[in-house]
Order: C-alpha cells, then structure tokens, then sequence
C-alpha cells in the first residue's frame, strides 16, 4: 500500500504487506476515515482487511475472513465502523477496536457484494 501527494512524484509512505503480516497479496480496496484521516483501511485478495496508522508509518491490525472481501466503506456517522462486502453474498460491520469478529452481519444477498455505501 502506497500513500502518495499529488505535488509529489514518489509515495510519501510505503506499506510492504508481505514484511508486515506475512500475506503479501494484492490490496483491492483502500479508504480513509472521514473522522480520523491518518487511519485507513484495506481489503486484499488474501481474504484480509488490514488498518493502517500513518502518523506510525506502520501496519496496526489485520483480520482475514473466510472469503474475499470486494468493497470497504467506513461509517460517517460512527467512525470507528466499517462496513465490508464479501464474496460470501454477506455485508460484515467491524468496530475497529475489536477486529477479531464481526459486530454485525448482513444477510439475505443473492450474490457477492461488490459495493456497499452508508
């Protein structure tokens, strides 16, 4: 993951996600917080949705699901909420203080979410 200034020609930070959990696959989706906006998330095509700090320049916690996850959409009204759209036909709300599980599941899709908004 690459964090880059449009004034600059090279990334103002790297994350190498093979040094920091190991995975080193594809990162499909990045956002940034709308409340706190030196924190973003990721999803990867190795299943795993992964917070980043930049003030840190360093990887914070990562989770991996049962399938890929396709979209990420963080929560305006409760920031420390995010939403992800899985291949599973399932929507997966985290609070990302507790990454270990899902805080709620979204059901009843008939096929794999590639889009979620608030």
């Amino acid at each position: 993951v690459d964090v880059w200034s449009p004034a600059r020609s090279s990334p103002v930070q790297s994350y190498d996600t093979s040094r920091l959990w190991g995975g080193g696959d594809t990162v499909s989706t990045v956002r940034y917080n709308p409340a706190e906006h030196r924190l973003l998330a990721h999803c990867s095509l190795d299943r795993g949705i992964g917070l980043h700090d930049t003030r840190m320049g360093s990887a914070l916690q990562k989770t991996v699901l049962q399938m890929r996850s396709n979209c990420l959409e963080w929560n305006p009204m409760e920031p420390m909420n995010f939403v992800v759209g899985n291949e599973d036909h399932n929507c997966y709300s985290f609070d990302m203080r507790r990454l270990d599980t899902p805080s709620r599941i979204h059901k009843g899709h008939v096929g794999a979410v590639l889009s979620v908004s608030w």
